[in-house]
């Protein structure tokens, strides 16, 4: 089984591209969701992450304060470096049981889809890196018109992560969407039948 790590920055495309290899049957692991349910109320993870920050990181109904605790982090690297050996913890070993039970399944490509893949090393636990890029201002205006951040916050988010350019050393395919559509599923399909080889499916 062949097992590919996706990754892009912040209004990358790496959705479009996710939902492409769902769409033909690849079977995918959505880190973001995963880290998501990691944290969710009454879960381990929000127990864990409570200890460490404290309470007043949770609501008044006992779920994550998620607009308190990403201020936090985005401010303080040793509180996002706590942050996140909370939750790839768990989430590596939800994805370990994932690429297992694919193997059981038969199939021939598993895909991670991890935004950080090459910052949290997992880049070196799969066969393919994908990274899905885009040309700086499109990515910030892409951003901008998704979550309706301000330019200096999309920058300041950009900023704060690995840049394309590094990332790009780490990457077997290189994605490029900032054309069409249709040109960036037809980049996928091609980099898809090249690991298929006999086309019979995945």
């Amino acid at each position: 089984m062949i097992i590919i790590g996706l990754t892009g920055g912040i209004a990358s495309g790496k959705s479009t591209v996710s939902a492409e290899l769902r769409r033909q049957g690849v079977p995918i692991f959505d880190a973001d969701q995963n880290a998501r349910e990691a944290v969710a109320k009454g879960s381990q993870g929000l127990t864990m992450v409570a200890k460490a920050f404290g309470s007043e990181y949770l609501t008044a109904e006992g779920e994550l304060n998620r607009p308190k605790i990403s201020e936090l982090v985005f401010h303080d690297k040793e509180a996002l470096k706590t942050l996140e050996g909370i939750l790839h913890k768990i989430v590596w070993q939800n994805a370990e049981e994932f690429l297992e039970a694919q193997r059981q399944l038969g199939a021939k490509i598993a895909v991670l889809d991890v935004p950080l893949l090459i910052e949290t090393g997992w880049h070196k636990q799969v066969d393919r890196v994908w990274l899905v890029a885009v040309s700086r201002r499109q990515q910030i205006e892409r951003a901008m018109l998704r979550s309706g951040m301000t330019e200096a916050e999309v920058v300041a988010r950009i900023d704060a992560q690995m840049s394309l350019e590094e990332k790009k050393k780490y990457a077997d395919v290189v994605l490029d969407n900032s054309g069409s559509l249709e040109h960036t599923l037809a980049h996928v399909q091609v980099e898809l039948d090249k690991l298929l080889g006999d086309g019979s499916g995945c």
